[in-house]
């Protein structure tokens, strides 16, 4: 029987294949400091001298890396990504992403396709910036001038306040109005929603900010 890895109260991070550095990693496993790969994403951990609780996958690309003590759950569905495998197999509060930006943009699409179907709070980071999901309601405090793209990956109700372009009970989708390109009028920026589908990009310095909130 599958018993998901635990991580009761402790936000996790996750690494994947794709683009990603060792100082990337460094910074998310300050806030979030359980490791676990998603199959090839390990040798970016071996390499970074990190310990991994856990390498989760199909194992195409693993190889024969040595991964340690760390556990290994071999999933081959070939229905979800190994990123996908990763969050069914693992029990956190949170988790930060490194390594599902940039790189193939095929990967990059199922991924936020993967952050519509998790419930739970997953950021994912790049070097520069940072996305997630919004929940029904948000509040940032953020400087005066960050940048803000508030995209819909489903249609959707949204409301703002706080950016440049706020919105108000306007109906937003893929095909139709957006709010990308905004920015911070310095202070509190809120988003409410009707439904999980809006993707929210912020430079990657509003990290601590995003966990926070989210974890609230």
């Amino acid at each position: 029987m599958f018993r998901p890895i635990q991580s009761p109260g402790r936000p996790v991070t996750l690494v994947g294949g794709g683009e990603a550095t060792g100082t990337l990693l460094n910074r998310a496993l300050t806030l979030a400091p359980v490791l676990v790969a998603a199959d090839g994403g390990a040798r970016l951990a071996r390499d970074a001298g990190h310990p991994l609780r856990a390498v989760v996958g199909d194992f195409d690309s693993l190889g024969d890396l040595d991964i340690g003590p760390a556990e290994r759950l071999e999933r081959r569905d070939q229905n979800s990504t190994d990123f996908e495998k990763c969050l069914a197999a693992v029990a956190a509060p949170l988790f930060l992403g490194v390594g599902f930006l940039g790189g193939r943009l095929d990967h990059q699409l199922a991924a936020f396709s993967a952050l519509l179907k998790e419930p739970r709070p997953v950021v994912l980071l790049s070097p520069t910036e940072l996305a997630f999901v919004a929940p029904a309601e948000l509040r940032l405090d953020l400087p005066e001038g960050s940048a803000v793209a508030l995209y819909p990956l489903l249609p959707a109700r949204l409301t703002t306040s706080g950016l440049r372009y706020p919105l108000e009970e306007a109906r937003v989708a893929p095909d139709g109005l957006t709010s990308t390109s905004n920015t911070a009028l310095g202070g509190p920026v809120t988003v409410r929603v009707d439904r999980r589908a809006v993707l929210v990009t912020l430079p990657l310095a509003a990290l601590e900010r995003v966990c926070a909130a989210l974890a609230g």
